[in-house]
């Protein structure tokens, strides 16, 4: 009598086994293909993801461009950022952004192909109000001006960064009004960095 009962439980066993097996594999069938996805960044190569940039009274922040490409995609949307700060609360300033680019740099050191954001956007703006920020030709992108004082965070979008870009130099062009000094300074800082990926399954 064990025995018999060991034999349906050994039997029992198999079938469910089978059945969990085409379970599994009907229902990886039936949820279609994985998706390759890239996770992108530019990381600078002195600074990993943030470059802090002090310009008289103030601080910037720069962070790296970050984004997700599938792998049958040839290019990809890559945001980056600046944030302001003053350092010491009672001073004032006004800084302003004349151009953001990003530069590749080929491997002779070169310059090569050169990319522009297409849109800019403040930390207001991202939320659906007015943006902190001012821009003098209403164009929404360049120029843009800080000098409210309060510490913000801009954003640049990226739309067309292909695959095979490798390393390249985040350029930001801009000039600076300070207390106390008379004439507006113009400033330029040349940021490197370098592609990096990483696969995940979605």
């Amino acid at each position: 009598m064990k025995k018999i009962w060991i034999s349906v439980i050994v039997v029992a066993g198999t079938l469910g086994a089978v059945g969990v097996f085409f379970f599994s594999s009907g229902a990886k069938a039936s949820a279609g293909p994985v998706v390759v996805v890239e996770d992108i960044q530019y990381p600078f190569e002195k600074g990993g993801g943030l470059v802090n940039v002090a310009v008289e009274d103030v601080f910037m922040g720069v962070g790296m461009l970050t984004g997700e490409r599938k792998k049958e995609d040839a290019q990809t949307a890559l945001t980056g950022s600046v944030n302001f700060e003053l350092v010491s609360k009672k001073a004032q300033a006004r800084l302003q952004v004349d151009q953001i680019r990003l530069i590749e740099r080929t491997t002779s050191g070169e310059d090569g192909r050169i990319f522009e954001p297409v849109r800019i956007y403040d930390s207001a703006m991202e939320k659906g109000l007015e943006p902190e920020l001012q821009f003098p030709k209403e164009q929404g992108k360049f120029p843009f001006v800080w000098e409210n004082g309060k510490s913000d965070c801009v954003y640049f979008t990226f739309n067309d960064i292909p695959g095979d870009l490798t390393q390249a130099d985040l350029v930001i062009t801009y000039n600076g009004k300070f207390p106390g000094k008379k004439h507006i300074a113009y400033y330029e800082d040349r940021l490197s960095v370098k592609r990096k990926s990483y696969p995940r399954n979605r």
